[in-house]
């Protein structure tokens, strides 16, 4: 089963979007902060697809991308944030981000870029 980390310091939507997640069949993995992020890498491995916010307490989402582009170059990064600046999403290509979602994100949307960049092409389900 794939594994999708997420990222946001809002418990709402965490709790939202790991469940769609889920319900798709995939494994999911949350965290409030890009520490806790980091600290799920070194303690589980990398995971199939990181989705984080940019605004967070501590390290910014930004930084979280820069810093696991040094231990997990080729992991897909979505950045799902309530900020659509030209210059950050420059930026994030610059990490390898293979998506920006703009919050709030409608869940259908949400699965429909999940499966489209883990390479599914439906949901799994028994």
């Amino acid at each position: 089963m794939k594994t999708v980390l997420l990222l946001d310091d809002a418990r709402s939507i965490r709790s939202v979007y790991a469940e769609v997640i889920r319900q798709a069949g995939f494994e999911a993995q949350t965290a409030s902060s890009a520490e806790e992020g980091l600290q799920y890498i070194v303690d589980h491995g990398t995971p199939d697809l990181i989705i984080t916010d940019i605004n967070m307490p501590g390290i910014s989402g930004m930084e979280f991308c820069k810093r696991v582009r040094h231990v997990a170059k080729h992991t897909p990064i979505i950045i799902m944030s309530a900020l659509s600046d030209k210059g950050l999403v420059a930026e994030a290509k610059t990490f390898g981000v293979q998506g920006w979602l703009l919050k709030p994100v409608e869940p259908e949307y949400f699965l429909n870029k999940l499966k489209s960049i883990l390479g599914e092409t439906q949901a799994l389900s028994s």
